[in-house]
């Protein structure tokens, strides 16, 4: 007798070797366990599921992570709802769109209620086709591409998306800054960054519209995403004497066009960026220029600030105090970890409306949520799934981003063309 069991138990070893062998690199040993060896998330009607996939690994992995806090730490403070508990399974998508499709598939064995993630445009658009067809609801923190909100309906963008962004930056520069004269610098043949500037362009109509007067845009200039030297842009803003530029370049990009500018002696500009200004590597690059004024869409958690009084809810206060210790006080909360913490909050409000973990229920309770007080702001959704939301505007002072705006008025994302 004992000798049969000896048997099993090494047949069973064997079989695991050989299966944890065959799965794909972005599986984790629990996300198998509960696959494999635990009853199943679909049989225990005591816990509700939610999966995160998310980039720990890769070049999202900063966002990726932050992320992962902001949701850990929102499953410790709220980790029951309807009287069931609530468990999570996170899984890696390497920030990889290859990866990203695997690990979508098996998170969707796994029958979650519903799913958080990813951190970037790509990882989350390929999540979003799975998800849609399997008619599980979904929330990406981070990625800001509308399309992943209208391909099928079943995924929500909890960020601004990159045309609110754009509207932002127009009412900031408008109606705070009071700029005379605007100069835009785009990157030729990138599509994000072309929807970014139409927007701002189109919004710094719409406020002269409602508002009278605004400065006019008196210089604009492409450059190639792998351009180095940016002086013909740079002469073309001072001979046109701009005050305000909009910028939405990358880190290194940025870099060189501050040198530029500090050459000429043009530090009077305020540049106007995209949120991924706020990122680690942007702010580091920026302290090689302390004479450079930036403003660009963050939601900051510098909460003490007397501009971001409008938006701060007492879930900001809750969030910010419990960051600190569960992390502790040395570890800042980023915009990405706030981020994560309302698409969980968000998430779990839907299910506790909904009564109910079926997926059509969760994503009619999402659309029906109105007023949610979360890290980041106050939230409700559209139809198709893109927060109204007012933006907020931070900049950077004494090395640490502050917010220094909130626009007046919710934005709506625009609806992108999609051709047949």
């Amino acid at each position: 007798m004992r000798d049969r069991i000896r048997l099993k138990k090494t047949i069973l070893s064997v079989i695991l070797m050989l299966v944890m062998v065959a799965l794909p690199s972005c599986q984790t040993f629990d996300s198998f366990v509960h696959t494999f060896i635990e009853k199943g998330t679909e049989d225990n009607t005591n816990v509700i599921y939610i999966g995160v996939i998310e980039s720990k690994s890769g070049k999202n992995a900063d966002k990726g992570n932050n992320q992962i806090k902001g949701i850990e730490l929102a499953h410790k403070i709220y980790n029951n709802v309807n009287g069931q508990d609530i468990s999570l399974i996170i899984v890696d998508d390497k920030s990889s769109t290859e990866t990203a499709k695997t690990a979508t598939e098996e998170l969707i064995k796994m029958n979650p209620a519903a799913i958080i993630g990813s951190a970037g445009n790509a990882t989350t658009l390929i999540a979003s086709t799975y998800v849609g067809d399997a008619k599980i609801p979904a929330i990406t923190p981070s990625a800001t591409n509308p399309l992943i909100a209208q391909n099928n309906g079943y995924y929500f963008i909890a960020d601004t998306t990159a045309s609110q962004q754009g509207e932002g930056l127009a009412e900031y520069a408008a109606s705070e800054l009071g700029s005379d004269s605007i100069g835009i610098v785009n990157i030729r043949n990138e599509s994000a960054s072309d929807y970014f500037v139409s927007s701002f362009r189109k919004n710094l109509k719409a406020y002269e519209k409602r508002n009278g007067d605004v400065g006019a845009v008196v210089s604009y200039n492409e450059i190639l995403v792998t351009d180095e030297k940016m002086y013909p842009a740079v002469r073309d803003l001072r001979n046109k004497g701009a005050d305000t530029v909009l910028l939405p370049l990358q880190t290194a990009q940025a870099n060189e066009f501050f040198r530029e500018i500090e050459k000429m002696g043009m530090t009077d500009i305020t540049f106007l960026g995209t949120e991924e200004w706020g990122g680690a590597d942007f702010q580091k690059m920026l302290k090689k220029h302390p004479d450079i004024k930036v403003a660009f869409p963050y939601n900051s958690q510098d909460l003490d600030s007397a501009a971001s009084k409008a938006t701060v809810t007492k879930e900001a206060r809750r969030f910010q105090i419990e960051y600190e210790r569960m992390y502790g006080e040395e570890d800042i909360p980023t915009q990405d970890a706030a981020l994560g913490y309302d698409s969980y909050l968000l998430i779990i409000n839907a299910i506790e409306k909904a009564k109910s973990v079926k997926g059509e229920d969760i994503r009619k309770a999402l659309i029906e949520l109105s007023g949610i007080h979360c890290a980041t702001g106050i939230f409700e959704f559209d139809s198709s799934g893109t927060t109204i939301k007012s933006v907020n505007i931070a900049t950077v002072q004494d090395g640490n981003i502050v917010p220094v705006y909130t626009t007046k008025s919710r934005t709506t994302a625009e609806s992108i063309e999609v051709a047949q």
